[in-house]
């Protein structure tokens, strides 16, 4: 266990023997897109894979994916502020497709990242996202005409899975992450849908904590369980790795 760890995962059950696997990508049914994410897949660009060990800012961790289950799912007061907050923004909701605009985004977005940062869109994305492994979509965010966000996901049969979300530095006060994070779990919902995976975080502090301020959530134990994880509230990661 790393001195770092975030509390809320040190006695969490968590398989310790080491899981790392690739395959190609491929179009896959929903009902079994459904079960790969039951399964602790995730997918990028030509691959799907699964790890439970990695590391962060150069140090082992352990990778934790999660999922919210959609019934019962309530917003958090911080939540419904950031709906109100952004209501001003006009949303497009499209099917998934890489252009010039989301190239120059992401360009914004990656360069705030002082760590791993990302150096292609097409790291994450290939040409046939729009269909593989699933439906893709993209919700595209606009502060009046200037393109400030675009969140990009994958629908199964009784689930959805997030992919990426890029937005621009310059609008960090809106949270566009978890501004785009509950679009996508209201369209879900809408769908009718079981399950959310937001992809993973680390047992470490990361930018990714984010994810770890939602109702309903539940973790992979890497043993094939899913197990409730209580909701972290939202604090500045940074301040861990500077002591």
């Amino acid at each position: 266990m790393h001195s770092k760890s975030l509390a809320v995962f040190r006695d969490i059950s968590f398989n310790p023997n080491h899981i790392e696997e690739y395959i190609p990508m491929e179009p896959l049914h929903p009902m079994v897109f459904d079960r790969f994410c039951e399964d602790g897949w995730c997918y990028w660009s030509d691959l799907i894979f699964r790890r439970n060990h990695w590391e962060w800012r150069g140090e082992p961790c352990r990778v934790v994916l999660l999922r919210i289950r959609l019934d019962g799912f309530q917003l958090s007061k911080s939540q419904r502020r950031c709906l109100r907050r952004n209501a001003d923004l006009r949303i497009l909701r499209r099917p998934l497709r890489i252009l010039r605009r989301h190239e120059l985004l992401f360009e914004r977005h990656a360069a705030r990242f002082h760590h791993n940062r990302p150096s292609s869109i097409y790291g994450f994305f290939s040409s046939w996202s729009h269909m593989m492994p699933c439906l893709g979509i993209e919700f595209d965010v606009f502060n009046s005409e200037r393109h400030i966000a675009t969140s990009f996901f994958h629908m199964g049969q009784r689930s959805m899975a997030g992919n990426y979300c890029i937005h621009d530095p310059e609008e960090a006060a809106r949270s566009l992450g978890t501004f785009t994070m509950l679009l996508e779990i209201e369209y879900a919902r809408q769908l009718g849908k079981a399950f959310y995976y937001p992809g993973f975080v680390y047992d470490l502090p990361s930018e990714f904590d984010y994810k770890l301020n939602f109702h309903n959530l539940e973790y992979f134990d890497w043993w094939g369980n899913w197990y409730p994880l209580k909701r972290m509230p939202v604090r500045d990661w940074r301040e861990a790795w500077s002591k």
